[in-house]
């Protein structure tokens, strides 16, 4: 997204992951370049009048990755003027805006962050695929799939997410599942799109798929929980707002979500985001225009003499 000063938006963008630990480096600073340039396109700006820069970017919270993906931006960010940072500090951002709350993230993974009225920041989660990323879509999805299989060997009951798999993958076998799952082309973006089937099913009354969402909010809550208590916010008021695809499940998945967590903090209140992830990046792009870095001072100071200082 590109905005002026006052955060209006001009033009928007969108392309592939940006992961550089699941599509890999180069793919991934691809995908930001080409987001970046469709937005540009759309809001009839250069590269080089941009002011200021912010990039929320899975997987690279961890040192060696954040350098990693800093080198590889900083070839189209050659001005300097950008920050490399999680996606769950901009969605943080965007969803409660600057003060204190905690924002839940369920899309293919699952990560909490939070802040609270001292600026303290925590989070919990987001350790990926095999060592968690409990009540993420993707493992919404894998405990569907299991259910099925399960199901087939008759270690549980039937469900009707088996139907479901026929009628929409055209898997009439659950046989059929492990060429599939396992092939080397399949990456957790591809599986955790089966979630739907979860979901589909649940909302049909599904005794199995209703069972998972709920244990899957359940996960969910325990990680806000993680959160608030790192921070001591437990005892506050506080909103807690819940970004990503997983969430389309609607009460099945958010009701055990509030449950939880309102077990242990029963003054936080679960609410819809306020802006979009993008959003909060923008956000902190004109926070951080105006108060650079100071090793930053003179590039800007520079790049606002070739601008006029008046461009987005």
């Amino acid at each position: 997204m590109v905005t002026d000063e006052s955060g209006r938006p001009l033009g928007q963008g969108m392309a592939g992951g940006s992961n550089h630990l699941r599509v890999g480096i180069e793919l991934a600073t691809r995908n930001v370049e080409r987001a970046v340039n469709i937005a540009l396109v759309e809001a009839g700006i250069a590269i080089r009048q941009i002011e200021y820069a912010y990039c929320g970017i899975a997987g690279s919270d961890h040192p060696q990755h954040h350098e990693k993906v800093v080198e590889a931006l900083s070839v189209f960010f050659p001005g300097g003027n950008f920050v490399v940072d999680t996606d769950a500090r901009i969605a943080l951002t965007g969803a409660v805006g600057f003060g204190a709350g905690v924002v839940i993230i369920s899309g293919t993974g699952s990560v909490a962050f939070g802040r609270n009225l001292q600026g303290g920041e925590g989070r919990a989660g987001g350790w990926g695929p095999t060592l968690g990323d409990e009540g993420s879509g993707y493992a919404i999805a894998r405990d569907g799939l299991s259910a099925i299989v399960r199901a087939f060997d008759g270690r549980s009951q039937e469900t009707a997410m088996t139907d479901l798999l026929c009628r929409e993958y055209l898997m009439c076998q659950p046989a059929d599942l492990p060429r599939f799952v396992y092939a080397t082309t399949t990456h957790a973006d591809d599986i955790a799109r089966f979630g739907r089937l979860v979901m589909e099913a649940a909302s049909k009354g599904d005794p199995v798929a209703v069972s998972i969402l709920e244990h899957a909010g359940r996960e969910l809550g325990e990680c806000v929980l993680a959160v608030a208590r790192k921070l001591e916010m437990t005892g506050e008021e506080f909103p807690v707002a819940y970004v990503g695809g997983a969430f389309h499940a609607g009460e099945p998945l958010i009701d055990p979500m509030r449950r939880t967590i309102n077990a242990e903090a029963p003054k936080a209140m679960l609410t819809q985001p306020l802006r979009t992830p993008v959003e909060g990046a923008a956000m902190m792009a004109i926070r951080a225009a105006q108060s650079p870095r100071p090793a930053r001072q003179r590039e800007s100071h520079e790049h606002s003499s070739l601008t006029g200082g008046e461009q987005p």
